[in-house]
């Protein structure tokens, strides 16, 4: 009964041994690649706000169920590759997981470098102050005072000239002419700059005059003789006045062939081609108009009004007629 026992717990354990070692996962070697636009290879530092690429090399055995732990309190994400950005510096332990098998890379995020802030004068040019007309003989100075300037380099664009220094120079040119003269500070010749100068004769000199004539005093106004009068103005033409309604009983006489366009010349000064407004819709010129209503006897003028400019000419004829006559009219 022993043996039989003993040979029972026997079979039953090699049993056991056996399950076990057919559930049991082999982790096989397995490298964390890190990668990113700024680094790749096997750096493993990095700034907050990058974005770092995961990538599980396995050696071994499938990639289904890889999952990642990026140490950050962030989700963890699944996949052979992953992307993934710190928000803040630090040392992160970064932990892929497969199963029961786990693999563990370190991670440094520093924070990013403070940006270069731009230079202020880096397009800054330099400015050349001084005249640009100059004479002959007469000396002339030109100079920059540009913020931050160590060393200046003056020379005029011509054969065998001179180069000065100093933030000023000074020149006395000997003959008419344009020249050019060119800068540069601080030897950066990119930003050179270059200022036209027009070199003319020397202005001739007035000749002395040592005798001084006064100008003579103003005259006294004259008196003005009462007895002469004012001075005659002309007198303007006068425009003949005339009433709407007046205006209106002659246009009845042009429908009765009494009167003509001509006859109202005096009150138009003379514009026969005044506008004339027919039930403030149509327009025609006051000769035209006289012409068309000139003998129509069913023709019956309502209203007339009159408009005048400061001179009392007749500028705009406005007419109401009645419509029904229209037809004919």
């Amino acid at each position: 009964m022993v043996l039989y026992t003993f040979l029972c717990l026997l079979v039953i354990s090699i049993a056991l041994l056996a399950f076990q070692a057919s559930n049991r996962e082999v982790c096989t070697d397995a490298a964390i690649v890190l990668a990113s636009q700024q680094r790749a290879g096997k750096s493993t530092t990095f700034t907050a706000g990058e974005v770092i690429t995961f990538r599980a090399d396995l050696k071994g055995g499938g990639v289904a169920g890889v999952n990642w732990d990026f140490g950050d309190s962030t989700a963890s994400a699944p996949g052979v590759q992953v992307y993934h950005a710190f928000s803040k510096a630090g040392v992160y332990t970064v932990i892929l997981h497969r199963g029961k098998c786990d693999w563990r890379q370190e991670v440094i995020v520093i924070n990013a470098p403070p940006e270069k802030a731009p230079d202020a004068g880096g397009d800054i040019y330099p400015l050349i102050e001084g005249p640009e007309e100059v004479f002959i003989g007469r000396p002339v100075t030109f100079s920059n005072h540009t913020p931050g300037a160590s060393s200046w380099s003056w020379q005029l664009l011509q054969p065998n000239a001179e180069v000065h220094s100093g933030n000023s120079v000074k020149y006395t040119f000997a003959s008419p002419g344009e020249r050019i003269l060119s800068l540069i500070v601080n030897g950066d010749s990119s930003k050179m700059v270059t200022k036209r100068i027009t070199v003319f004769d020397a202005a001739p000199q007035r000749p002395r005059n040592d005798h001084f004539d006064p100008i003579p005093f103003p005259e006294d106004p004259k008196p003005v003789d009462p007895n002469a009068g004012a001075a005659p103005v002309p007198d303007k033409p006068k425009t003949p006045s005339v009433s709407d309604d007046e205006f209106k009983f002659f246009l009845t006489q042009v429908v009765d062939k009494q009167k003509s366009a001509s006859d109202f010349s005096p009150y138009l000064c003379d514009n026969l081609n005044a506008r004339v407004l027919l039930n403030d819709k149509d327009t025609d010129t006051f000769a035209h108009f006289c012409s068309r209503i000139r003998g129509k006897k069913r023709f019956k003028i309502e209203l007339v009004n009159l408009i005048k400019d400061q001179n009392g000419c007749v500028k705009e004829i406005r007419v109401r007629y009645d419509r029904k006559f229209l037809g004919i009219f």
